[in-house]
């Protein structure tokens, strides 16, 4: 499986990806190769011109310099710019995506650059723009939809940020921006510095998220291994998706991981992580499903045509898919449920022959279900004689952490992590991380600062 970073998988920035609509940012992006190449030494920004292979699709060759380079720069005007064969969103908006999915941390070298509204440098890059819009939008419904698709991208960068409280670099010209680009690199480069000096960066003691995922978690690991069982002994049965969930910001990152990392239910399954560009859009899901698997779409981003990419992997295994979010509007899991997962496995059952593993998806949702659950998800007696994998199989709410819970899984540690704690110093951790809540980050933040994961092996 693809590699996920952690916090200290991240390094000092050589290797830069400069994400801009091309033509009418060249300008500019050009300005930012120039001024950073120009003063760090060791640091290399690749504009797409200099590296674009012929015979090789570009959203293939984008996606990899993006999981190979150290920091992402966005550098984003008016225009939405030109979207792939097979996609409903630009380059741009997914070279932005794979950022993120590359990065899910709270720090990251992802650094936006935003024009200052009615500035100088806002008035260039609308200026440059236009023309390039004018023959894209040839009349007033496509100007409008693309018009409305940059503002949606916009908005979306946004609610990134604001979710964790990163920064946007906000500039008024072009020498604002040279500025702002070059100390932006320079900082987070001599913060990595001295994070080396004083022994923080890349610490051996930083617990993983996947073995903080399993804490507190047995109610949803055996629900869901009893769930799976249950589903492999029905032979016809050959996709199942389950939905994970709790009171935001309770775990569902770690547990996530969890999933992802799953060796010893996956075995060699491909196992793909991450989000669409677009959380509340169908055809996105679609998109980027494909995309994991590096396949373009041909046409339409419909059902149809992620069934037909899915059937020829499952012909020779089984796929997992952990989908981070389940989006942010009121109807997301009805929508799932019956605009993407009921009408896929009616598609794949057309193509049963050549279905010969099984479809795993697990989509992540940031809300406790309500008491009442919709008809489209199932929360009980999850390996039931009736059950319906048209619907979304809802595992136990992820909740609070308690210092039973703690103990049970310092204990485990010795024979997952090779790390032996007796029995008192079990108690003093437990009671230390718990006792002012049991809000999983709370808990996770203090189990990391008693630093027992250092003899780790």
């Amino acid at each position: 499986m693809p590699p996920v970073p952690h916090e200290n998988d991240i390094s000092e920035i050589a290797q830069i990806f400069l994400s801009a609509t091309a033509q009418d940012c060249r300008k500019y992006r050009e300005a930012v190769r120039d001024v950073v190449q120009d003063n760090v030494p060791q640091a290399k920004i690749f504009l797409q011109e200099d590296w674009a292979e012929g015979g090789h699709f570009v959203v293939d060759i984008c996606r990899q310099r993006v999981r190979t380079c150290d920091a992402y720069m966005g550098l984003f005007g008016h225009r939405y710019g030109w979207k792939p064969p097979g996609h409903s969103h630009s380059i741009t908006a997914l070279e932005f995506a794979w950022a993120v999915e590359r990065w899910p941390q709270r720090a990251v070298p992802i650094f936006i650059l935003l024009p200052e509204k009615g500035s100088e440098a806002d008035v260039q890059l609308h200026d440059w723009a236009s023309p390039y819009i004018e023959r894209e939008c040839p009349d007033e419904a496509s100007r409008r939809q693309h018009d409305q698709e940059q503002q949606d991208f916009l908005d979306l960068v946004s609610a990134w940020a604001a979710e964790d409280g990163r920064m946007l670099i906000f500039y008024a010209s072009g020498g604002q921006l040279r500025e702002k680009a070059l100390s932006t690199i320079q900082n987070w480069n001599l913060a990595v510095l001295r994070q080396a000096r004083t022994g923080h960066h890349k610490r051996v003691g930083d617990i993983p998220a996947a073995d903080l995922g399993r804490l507190g978690r047995d109610e949803q690991r055996r629900a869901l291994s009893n769930a799976l069982d249950a589903f492999r002994e029905r032979s016809g049965q050959r996709a199942i998706a389950f939905l994970v969930h709790g009171a935001e910001n309770h775990g569902q990152r770690e547990f996530t991981e969890f999933l992802y990392r799953w060796d010893d239910e996956w075995e060699d399954y491909p196992v793909y992580c991450g989000q669409p560009a677009e959380v509340n859009s169908i055809p996105s899901l679609i998109c980027w499903a494909c995309g994991q698997l590096q396949q373009p779409l041909i046409g339409g981003a419909n059902i149809d045509a992620l069934a037909e990419v899915l059937a020829a992997r499952l012909a020779r295994c089984s796929l997992v898919f952990v989908l981070r979010t389940a989006g942010r509007h009121a109807e997301r899991l009805a929508t799932f449920q019956s605009q993407f997962w009921q009408p896929l496995l009616v598609e794949l059952a057309r193509r049963a022959p050549r279905v010969q593993g099984r479809l795993y998806w697990f989509v992540i949702d940031h809300e406790p279900l309500p008491g009442k659950a919709s008809a489209s998800i199932r929360s009980a007696a999850l390996r039931a004689d009736d059950i319906d994998y048209r619907q979304l199989l809802a595992l136990p709410a992820l909740g609070e952490i308690n210092s039973r819970q703690v103990r049970i899984w310092l204990k485990e540690l010795k024979s997952s992590a090779g790390i032996t704690l007796d029995e008192v110093r079990r108690k003093e951790i437990s009671e230390y991380a718990t006792a002012a809540d049991g809000n999983p980050p709370n808990v996770y933040d203090r189990l990391a600062r008693e630093g027992f994961w250092a003899h780790a092996t």
